[in-house]
């Protein structure tokens, strides 16, 4: 299958709770480790609970990556059923297999990134899309005799399960694949991967991904398309954001981070991007949320979707816009919020406040609150020298 590099931002690791005394090792420690035999038995726990009783065990640091848990049908609530036995490495991997994850080793921890067989799902991956796509790269498919593309449908169903396919001439390219494919009449055993990547290479329409499964019993479609279209398609899925007293910078960077588009930043003031917000937005296209979320700090966003690349640009000097208050606000508390609403209120964007963004009205009537609920005003500082 074509190599499909979409993960290539640096974004903040989510770290599972694991209890504390672990001492520092080296790489070749950690793989020391993982080799020692192992029996675990665990019944319906998350895997984050099973990542803890494994590391205990290994006495090694396991972490989810941001992209792990971005990539699980439930983050790391995801629960699961494991029986381990024998060395530790091939179990985890056996694990981690089941939810298409790996393992990579590090100088001080271990951590769990997403395989690439998972860019075919677009977003947080269902329970039956996972179940489809361990189908559509282990499940071997056998035909023999004179095949035609109402073969090739019936062969697919009954190997890997009800599917269509988009473009509809899908299943005449797989049959003249396959016709070549033939040795007196029968024809090697082949996983429905192999079939759609050479499908793909044979309309240069090399990239592929599983739509279609958010009602019951609604027909999964595999959709086969040009890279600039699995962009587009990847920026269009709707997700849920939760982000709270994060910095505007790691919210972006982590959005980024889910599209697997490189990202660009140009900012005239170092401490643009440096604001503290709260994001909460629901059922809403990536794309967008990225926009809402740029534009309330006053910057722009330029989506390339040939360039494969994200443009972030910030406010000029010239605009203001307070930020020489941000500059200057050191260890300054917050002292309240704004709440945008969004959308007719779907959703809401909020920004934490410190007293240097108030206006003198709103500081002189916050003092005035004050006064009301301690009894008495906040000493302001004095802003001249006492008349002698």
């Amino acid at each position: 299958m074509k190599a499909i590099s979409l993960r290539k931002m640096i974004i903040a690791v989510v770290i599972i709770g694991i209890g504390a005394g672990y001492v520092r090792a080296d790489k070749l420690q950690l793989q020391e480790k993982l080799s020692k035999d192992a029996k675990i038995q665990l019944n319906d726990v998350t895997i984050a609970q099973a990542l803890k009783k494994i590391g205990e065990t290994a006495e090694v640091k396991i972490v989810l990556s941001d992209e792990a848990v971005w990539k699980l049908p439930y983050g790391e609530a995801t629960r699961l059923s494991i029986s381990l036995s024998g060395p530790l490495a091939d179990s985890l991997t056996e694990m981690l297999n089941a939810l298409f994850m790996r393992y990579a080793v590090g100088s001080e921890e271990i951590t769990i990134y997403p395989r690439q067989e998972l860019e075919h799902i677009l977003g947080r991956p269902t329970t039956k899309q996972l179940e489809l796509l361990k189908k559509i790269y282990s499940v071997n498919i056998t035909f023999e005799g004179e095949v035609s593309p109402g073969d090739v449908v019936s062969m697919i169903r009954r190997s890997v399960g009800e599917i269509s396919f988009v473009p509809y001439d899908i299943p005449e390219i797989i049959c003249e694949i396959v016709s070549g494919m033939a040795i007196d009449e029968w024809f090697l055993p082949v996983t429905l991967a192999i079939l759609l990547e050479q499908a793909g290479n044979e309309r240069n329409t090399p990239y592929w991904y599983v739509s279609g499964m958010d009602f019951p019993n609604q027909v999964p479609v595999i959709r086969v398309v040009i890279e600039e279209d699995f962009r587009e398609a990847v920026l269009d899925q709707v997700v849920d954001i939760s982000f709270k007293d994060e910095s505007a910078d790691v919210i972006i960077q982590r959005l980024a981070g889910w599209t697997g588009m490189e990202l660009f930043v140009v900012k005239a003031y170092p401490s643009w991007l440096e604001e503290i917000i709260v994001v909460n937005m629901q059922n809403i296209k990536l794309s967008q949320a990225l926009r809402n979320i740029v534009s309330s700090i006053d910057g722009e966003v330029d989506i390339d979707f040939n360039g494969n690349y994200i443009k972030i640009k910030g406010p000029e000097p010239s605009a203001g816009l307070g930020l020489g208050a941000a500059k200057t606000s050191g260890g300054e508390g917050y002292v309240g919020k704004i709440s945008i609403p969004m959308d007719g209120g779907k959703y809401f964007i909020e920004f934490m406040l410190r007293e240097s963004d108030l206006t003198e009205e709103l500081k002189k009537l916050r003092a005035e609150k004050m006064e009301q609920v301690l009894g008495k005003s906040p000493k302001a500082p004095p802003t001249s020298k006492p008349k002698k």
